[in-house]
């Protein structure tokens, strides 16, 4: 590393106390939403350590506490298979936590090799059934096992870090409730949220040992929605080149019935572990590890009874984009990050960001597309999508600029594909669905979930939205990775309701209604099996779309989207659904368009007539043509 670079790397440092003078920084190891982290050396025994630099500036009070918990808790932690943590203090901006150095992330060594044969694969299960076991006797759930939470030190030792999402149970509670974690290595009690223990860890720990014997997770895919119904639905897939011991160790870390899954009494007595597990003899009062006594389990089950009667009485959760950041519901592979809907409040001045955007605009009909192709810079430009201070024309500026490569002449394939990576990298989907719920959003009512009425909208709201269905219509179409982050957003953002009030506003807002069935049409042909956000956003109960009055629209595009829609509705709908809506005027009305004078309709209900009308919900006095 260059003596300047390093010179550049002290000087971010300058704004702290003099502890960090105890300290040489070496390099960079890597950085994320968290902050930084850096290889030192301490100055008085030219040992290596790692040091964490947090920035307050951007964090809420809720989160800051949630850091100095995380360094209270990894302060006590002292095991050989678990990241020492060395020192902590705090600046006015920062905070910088000191910690043993570890080679490199199990993630890297994954990343190289693939997954490691059985032989290798062993000691660092040893490694990780001792580190959970500590923290496990010590009331403590880690709650983001993750191959990237897993680092080898010089001695090709295993060992847990980051305890971000770490717990500390009193000993008064036996269940949690609260989701932490990434999806790929999730328990399938959390993913059906309900309240978890331990468990969920060894769950967690089981998914790490299957991909490193394996090379990918026992549930793998880039889309949450697909995953949540992975893990519920489907069996999974168990090694054959495994020895017996191995493969039933990890048959009993995988029971998707946590009260079926192997514990820790069982664990230790595994031939494939016993005598391998280091265990430290300083545990806690009533540790995790040891059987619940009777009565303990009665409170157990009590807890887990009042957390599902609480629920059923309480709304649909709603997941708000706070809770997108702190629930951590993302993974490397998801499609959906934890950073994707981190809201931003900053104050943001319309009229010099519309000259901004004006200007881009200009650069891009140009031919200048440096600012779309390079993803700091696209993110520069989507950022006010997340912005609660963003007035509707900023929005429709972005989605205007963000539009324009796929509506200029002139630009390449090869051009075309690196924004289409971009806009996949910036998560340009799921936070232009977002910028289309802000808008909607009463944000200074004291219900988090409070919407405007559609006839409360300006023009500027409307053509705000507009923009940004027109390019959601053509991203999704476009490619679907698209789809999925589509379909994703729809279920974590909880905007069926939304959605729904887009359709209902056929006579006022054609553009809008046209490109929202374009788009679901689209996700019940591509994506199926995706047909209960369909349903929640169309055939749920409240005010039924009126399917009549947009097939009878005198727009021919309506007439022929809407047809298009029914039928692929049709085709996936069970009949009790169909009929919420499906009566005698609608069939009329849709048999009617087959003797339309326009002929892509004429088509288009042809088609939909000849798909449905074998369908229980369709009446079978169908007009036939002569």
């Amino acid at each position: 590393m260059s003596g300047g670079s390093v010179s550049k790397q002290k000087q971010s440092f300058s704004n702290l106390k003099n502890e960090m003078d105890k300290y040489e920084v070496i390099k960079l190891l890597g950085e994320g939403s968290f902050g930084r982290v850096y290889k030192a050396k301490v100055v008085a025994d030219s040992t290596f350590v790692a040091l964490k630099v947090i920035c307050k500036g951007r964090r809420s009070n809720k989160e800051i506490v949630g850091l100095r918990r995380e360094c209270e808790i990894q302060r006590h932690l002292h095991h050989p298979n678990i990241i020492q943590m060395l020192d902590s203090f705090e600046t006015p901006s920062e905070i910088v936590v000191v910690t043993e150095f570890a080679q490199k992330e199990l993630n890297t060594v994954l990343g190289k090799e693939g997954y490691l044969s059985e032989e290798r694969a062993t000691p660092i299960i040893w490694d990780l059934v001792s580190a959970l076991n500590y923290l496990h006797s010590h009331r403590v759930l880690h709650r983001d096992l993750k191959p990237q939470n897993i680092l080898i030190d010089s001695k090709n030792r295993a060992k847990l870090c980051d305890f971000g999402f770490a717990r500390n149970m009193s000993t008064g509670t036996h269940v949690l409730t609260s989701i932490k974690g990434t999806p790929l290595y999730m328990a399938p009690e959390l993913i059906e949220e309900q309240p978890y223990d331990y468990k969920a860890d060894l769950w967690s720990l089981g998914c790490i040992m299957y991909e490193l014997l394996v090379g990918a997770p026992p549930f793998c895919t880039a889309s949450i929605l697909h995953l949540i119904r992975l893990i519920r639905h489907e069996q999974i897939r168990w090694p054959t080149f495994i020895s017996e011991n191995c493969v039933s160790f990890l048959k009993g870390l995988l029971q998707k019935d946590p009260s079926k899954r192997i514990n820790w009494e069982e664990i230790l007595n595994h031939d494939f572990v016993k005598g391998h597990i280091l265990i430290c003899n300083d545990s806690t009062n009533m540790p995790l590890t040891k059987a619940l006594s009777e009565n303990t389990l009665h409170v157990q089950e009590q807890q887990r009874k009042d957390h599902m009667c609480n629920k059923a009485k309480s709304s649909e959760p709603k997941v708000s984009p706070q809770d997108m950041k702190n629930n951590n519901l993302s993974s490397q592979n998801s499609s959906i990050r934890n950073d994707t809907f981190i809201e931003e409040s900053h104050p943001i001045e319309t009229e010099e960001w519309i000259v901004f955007l004006q200007k881009s605009m200009e650069e891009v009909i140009g031919g200048e597309l440096t600012s779309l192709t390079q993803t700091y810079l696209a993110n520069i430009i989507v950022s006010p999508l997340r912005n609660t201070n963003t007035s509707p024309k900023v929005l429709t500026y972005v989605a205007k600029l963000l539009s324009l490569p796929f509506a200029l002449r002139g630009v390449s394939h090869e051009m075309k594909e690196q924004i289409k990576k971009v806009y996949l990298e910036v998560k340009l989907v799921p936070n232009l669905i977002y910028s289309s719920k802000k808008i909607m959003k009463v944000f200074d009512s004291s219900s988090d979930e409070t919407y405007k009425d559609v006839s409360d909208l300006t023009e500027d709201d409307f053509q705000a939205l507009e923009c940004i269905y027109v390019l959601l219509t053509h991203l999704v179409h476009l490619d679907n990775e698209f789809l999925s982050q589509l379909c994703d957003s729809i279920a974590v953002l909880n905007v069926y309701s939304i959605l729904k009030s887009f359709l209902l506003i056929c006579k006022s807002r054609l553009q809008l209604v046209m490109d929202l069935l374009a788009i679901l049409t689209h996700v019940l042909r591509v994506f199926p099996e995706n047909f209960e956000l369909i349903d929640r956003i169309v055939l749920n109960e409240g005010k039924t779309v009126n399917f009549v009055e947009l097939l009878r629209h005198n727009n021919p595009l309506m007439q022929e989207r809407t047809c298009f829609f029914l039928l692929f509705l049709g085709k996936h709908s069970p009949a009790n659904k169909m009929e919420v809506f499906w009566n005698e005027t609608v069939r009329e009305t849709l048999e009617a368009l087959m003797y339309d004078s326009i002929g892509s309709v004429r088509n288009a209900a042809d088609r939909t007539v000849e798909e449905l009308r074998c369908k229980d919900f369709y009446k079978p006095s169908i007009v036939k043509q002569t």
